[in-house]
C-alpha cells in the first residue's frame, strides 16, 4: 500500500498542474475576448462621438456590416469573400509548404557540407538581403498574374526562417551526443535522423510559425502588385472607391487567416514534440 502512494502521489499532482494549466489558458482567453470587446465599443463611441467620416475611419459597426455583406453574396460573386479568400488560402498555403521544405533541405545541407555552405551561404544571404516587395513586380513579369507569382514570392519569404533555424538547430547539437553516436559505429544517415533532426525540430517548429505569417503576407503583397483575384485584390477595388469598411473587413479576414494557419503550426509543435519545454511549461517556472 505504501508504494502504491508514492505511486499516485506524483500522478495526482501531474493532474493537478495540468488542470491548472486549462484554466489558466480559459481564463487567458476570456480575458482576450473581454479585451477585444471593450476596444471595439471604445471605438465605436470615439467614432460616433467625434463624427469621423466613415472614408477617414469606420465604425466597428459599419465594418461588421461590410463582413456580413461579404458573406451574403453569391458564392460565386467578385463581390463576395470566398472566391478571393479561396485564392489566397491556396496562395499561402502554397507557399507555407513549399518554402518549407526548400528552406529545411537547405539548412540541412550547408550544414553537412560544409564546402556548400561556403560556396552558397552568401549568395542566399545577399538575396535575403534584397528587399521582397521589389522583387514582386519581376515576378509578376516572369510568371504572369495568376497565382504562380504569388507562390514565388511567398517562397522566398518562408525560405530564409526555416533555412537559417534548420542550421542553428542542427548546428547545436551536443558533441557528446555525437560522440556517442560515432562510438557505437552509426551511420551518417542514422545520426542526422536518431540525433541531430530531433533536436533542431525545436528550431524548425520556432521557423514554422515565423513562416504561417510570411506566407499570407507574400500572397497578399503579389496580390498587390498584379493579380485578379485574392483578398489582396479586393483591398486594392475596394479602396479605390473608398469603401475602408470593406477594406478593414478584408484585413480581418487575412488576420484570422495567418492566426488559423499559426496556430495550426503551433498545436502541430505541441504533438510532435510533447518532449520539449513549451509555453506553459516555461511559465510555469518563472
Amino acid at each position: 500500500m505504501a508504494v502504491e502512494a508514492k505511486v499516485e502521489a506524483p500522478t495526482n499532482t501531474r493532474r493537478e498542474a495540468s488542470f491548472g494549466a486549462r484554466l489558466r489558458r480559459l481564463v487567458d482567453a476570456g480575458l482576450s475576448v473581454l479585451v477585444l470587446c471593450a476596444l471595439v465599443a471604445l471605438l465605436e463611441v470615439v467614432v460616433r462621438i467625434f463624427d469621423v467620416p466613415s472614408y477617414v475611419f469606420p465604425a466597428p459597426s459599419q465594418i461588421f456590416k461590410a463582413l456580413y455583406a461579404g458573406f451574403a453574396e453569391p458564392i460565386f460573386s467578385r463581390s463576395a469573400y470566398y472566391m478571393h479568400i479561396m485564392t489566397t488560402a491556396i496562395e499561402a498555403l502554397a507557399s507555407f509548404v513549399i518554402g518549407s521544405l526548400l528552406g529545411v533541405v537547405a539548412g540541412a545541407l550547408i550544414i553537412q557540407f560544409s564546402l556548400l555552405r561556403r560556396i552558397v551561404l552568401p549568395y542566399f544571404i545577399g538575396l535575403q538581403s534584397v528587399p521582397k516587395v521589389a522583387l514582386a513586380p519581376l515576378f509578376v513579369v516572369w510568371f504572369g498574374l495568376g497565382i504562380s507569382s504569388k507562390i514565388v514570392l511567398g517562397v522566398l519569404l518562408t525560405f530564409f526562417p526555416l533555412m537559417i533555424n534548420t542550421a542553428a538547430g542542427l548546428a547545436s547539437v551536443e558533441r557528446e551526443r555525437l560522440e556517442l553516436m560515432q562510438s557505437m559505429k552509426a551511420s551518417g544517415w542514422k545520426t542526422f535522423r536518431l540525433v541531430k533532426l530531433p533536436s533542431a525540430l525545436p528550431f524548425i517548429f520556432a521557423g514554422l510559425e515565423m513562416a504561417a505569417a510570411y506566407a499570407v503576407l507574400g500572397a497578399v503583397v503579389g496580390e498587390f502588385v498584379g493579380g485578379t483575384s485574392g483578398l489582396g485584390v479586393l483591398i486594392l477595388n475596394r479602396n479605390a472607391v473608398l469603401d475602408v469598411a470593406g477594406s478593414l473587413a478584408a484585413l480581418i479576414i487575412l488576420a484570422l487567416m495567418g492566426v488559423g494557419l499559426q496556430r495550426a503550426v503551433a498545436a502541430a509543435r505541441a504533438r510532435v514534440l510533447f518532449w520539449a519545454p513549451s509555453e506553459d511549461t516555461l511559465a510555469d517556472r518563472i
